[in-house]
Formats: C-alpha cells, sequence, structure tokens
C-alpha cells in the first residue's frame, strides 16, 4: 500500500503481542496482527493524558515482524475504510471504545497536520466521488487517514469546507493498517 504522507507517519506506543494469523495456501501469514498500548512514552512532547487502549493493527502487507513484548515502537499506520466528522469543542485527542463496537474499530480524535490528496475525481459514476489521504495528531504522534466516499456525503460532513490543518476531526470505525513499525530511540 502507498500512502502520499508516509514519512509523516509517527505513532508512539508500546508493542504488546503478535498474532500470526491463519496459514495462507502461498505458505504466509494471512492478515498478522500486532497489538499496541497507546501509553505514556518518552516522545518530548506534551505528556498522554488519555486513558490508555488496546490497538490491534493488520499488518496486510507483511512489512513487520514480532517484536519483543514492552518494546516502545514508532508505528506508521493509516485509518482506512473509515468516516470522519469535524469535531464540534470541546476537541479531542486519542482512542475511544465505541460501546459495543468491535476492540479494533474505535473512535480516534485528532487533529489534521496535513492534508496529502484531496480529490473529486471525474468519473463515469452517477455521483462524485470524494478520495483524501490526511495525517492528524492524535497525542502520541500522528496517524494517516484514507476514506473513499461520495461527495455528498463527505458535503453533508463538512458543508462547504474543504478539510485544512489545523481542523479537529473524529475518525469512525476505521479499519487500521501498519506500513512500518521500528523499535523507538530517543
Amino acid at each position: 500500500m502507498r500512502f502520499a504522507a508516509t514519512d509523516a507517519l509517527d505513532f508512539r506506543c508500546v508493542y504488546t503481542h503478535y498474532e500470526p494469523g491463519e496459514l495462507h495456501t502461498d505458505g504466509r501469514r494471512y492478515l498478522p496482527t500486532h497489538w499496541l498500548l497507546t501509553a505514556a512514552v518518552p516522545t518530548g512532547a506534551a505528556a498522554w493524558t488519555a486513558p490508555s487502549y488496546r490497538l490491534p493493527v493488520v499488518d496486510r502487507h507483511h512489512r513487520c515482524g514480532a517484536l519483543a513484548e514492552d518494546t516502545v515502537v514508532r508505528a506508521q499506520l493509516v485509518l482506512l475504510l473509515s468516516q470522519f466528522r469535524l469535531q464540534i469543542g470541546p476537541h479531542k485527542l486519542g482512542f475511544e471504545p465505541v460501546a459495543g463496537g468491535i476492540a479494533g474499530a474505535p473512535l480516534v480524535h485528532g487533529r489534521v497536520t496535513q492534508v496529502a490528496v484531496w480529490e473529486v475525481p471525474e468519473t463515469p459514476l452517477p455521483y462524485e466521488s470524494l478520495y483524501c489521504e490526511y495525517v492528524i495528531d492524535v497525542g502520541v504522534g500522528t496517524v494517516g487517514v484514507r476514506t473513499h466516499a461520495t461527495a455528498a456525503d463527505l458535503g453533508q460532513l463538512l458543508g462547504t469546507h474543504q478539510l485544512a490543518i489545523g481542523d479537529w476531526v473524529t475518525v469512525r470505525r476505521p479499519r487500521i493498517d501498519v506500513l512500518g513499525m521500528s523499535v523507538f530511540v530517543d
């Protein structure tokens, strides 16, 4: 997978464990999952004040191997297949479980730091569609967001406003993929 702003993705967390996934017919593990914990980690930034959240991320492209438990890592995460809306104060950063929802599909609150792609493609479809990729600060680093929706749907969410740096957003029900991960060195 490619993401236009991969270099801007820097999510700091604690690596807790690895689930290898089912063995695929090609001999590789199908959908291995890394479990991460949002927590206070040495970032040099403001202290993390939100509750810790156990976050399963899928290694769909087999880019990361298992690491030792309790290792502090920097992960490049992208929230996919999600919906988002502008926050109407008070503004929040971080992850919030959804009551009765899937553990790996939280609400993700953050502030836009970069809009990498904002396109209304010209297609032969009977409706306009919008494709966007952007980066948000979630309190312990930054994650990417990729969404594709009808322009009418996003028009209802944003009005006539195009997403901009500094906007506060909430991303709902994302699938979370990891593009890379490394041990954090301060």
